[in-house]
């Protein structure tokens, strides 16, 4: 398949599409990471690029792109009750779903 349809990812909240020349990112990026089913998972955050041509001749934007997203989610984490463990909470859910993989 040459195309992909993921509206229904869209749609469902799956996958987020965020603009990163868009002057108000950083609000963008905060609201995304501060909603209760995301946030859970910030710790684990790591952007991977699997495809060459992006790596040649997109690396800076996807660097800037991943600089965006590591500051904005260190501004969540830093913001959260100090005393929720969110790094625990996350090697909990992996540790639960362990079994089924």
């Amino acid at each position: 398949l040459s195309t992909i349809d993921l509206s229904e990812e869209l749609c469902s909240g799956k996958i987020y599409l965020i603009d990163i020349k868009e002057e108000r990112v950083d609000i963008q990026l905060l609201i995304l990471f501060d909603m209760k089913d995301m946030f859970e998972y910030l710790s684990l955050y790591e952007m991977f690029v699997n495809n060459v041509y992006y790596k040649k001749f997109y690396e800076d934007i996807w660097h800037k792109a991943d600089e965006l997203c590591e500051k904005n989610i260190k501004v969540v984490i830093r913001n959260l009750n100090s005393s929720l463990c969110i790094g625990f909470e996350c090697y909990s859910h992996l540790l639960q779903n362990i079994p089924s993989m």
